[in-house]
């Protein structure tokens, strides 16, 4: 975890990427991801996943090579495929939230993902009610890194960015955050490496949801 003594008391709220931060998505997405381009013509394997991967997966699509026409059929085959995959919580995410709720604080999500393929997965962790607001892709016109996601979600809560933190896994989660003017928190074990997530250096880095859950309730 660094910094060590990074200060957290002045937070109102808290706010939460979802696919490799709370949920362990990194194998099942690209499960999904593989069989969409396969569909396409274009193979696909870890190395170039993790070289290519982006939030903004019209990014990833385009980095592959598929044109902008066939992203809709990509869309369409990305919700078929996924439908099949029930990631897990990733560790530490359970008592991170409550840990959040439990200290008063706001707690919110902004994800990149399709609204009914989030609430899918919140209904089937039991996460529905745990959020006071709920981000998805389509709600802005823009898409992360842009700070518009977030600065949506903290305006639904009445946050304002300095007294906020936003948790996630990607270079593109603290870039957003950063340009929201949130306190940046990215936590190691999703899609981006430690090596990449130094470099883009957030306010803290976290070795797992545990460490934010025993800040928070510090």
């Amino acid at each position: 975890m660094s910094p060590a003594h990074a200060p957290l008391s002045h937070l109102r709220a808290v706010l939460f990427d979802l696919d490799g931060t709370l949920i362990d998505a990194v194998e099942s997405h690209y499960r999904v991801f593989a069989r969409v381009l396969a569909a396409f013509g274009v193979p696909l394997d870890r190395t170039i996943f993790s070289r290519y991967y982006s939030p903004d997966w019209y990014q990833f699509y385009a980095r592959m090579g598929i044109p902008q026409h066939q992203w809709q059929e990509a869309d369409r085959l990305w919700l078929r495929y996924y439908a099949a995959e029930v990631p897990a919580r990733q560790e530490g995410a359970d008592e991170a939230l409550a840990a959040a709720r439990s200290s008063g604080r706001a707690v919110g999500l902004v994800t990149a993902g399709d609204r009914d393929r989030v609430q899918h997965d919140l209904q089937r962790l039991g996460w529905a009610q745990m959020f006071g607001v709920v981000v998805c892709a389509g709600d802005v016109p823009q898409r992360k890194p842009h700070p518009a996601p977030l600065v949506h979600g903290l305006l639904r809560l009445q946050v304002p960015p300095a007294a906020a933190a936003y948790v996630g896994d990607t270079v593109e989660d603290v870039e957003m955050g950063r340009a929201a003017g949130v306190t940046t928190l990215a936590v190691l074990g999703g899609f981006s490496s430690r090596e990449s997530l130094e470099a883009a250096r957030p306010v803290m880095l976290l070795d797992s949801l545990k460490d934010l859950a025993a800040l928070l309730a510090g």
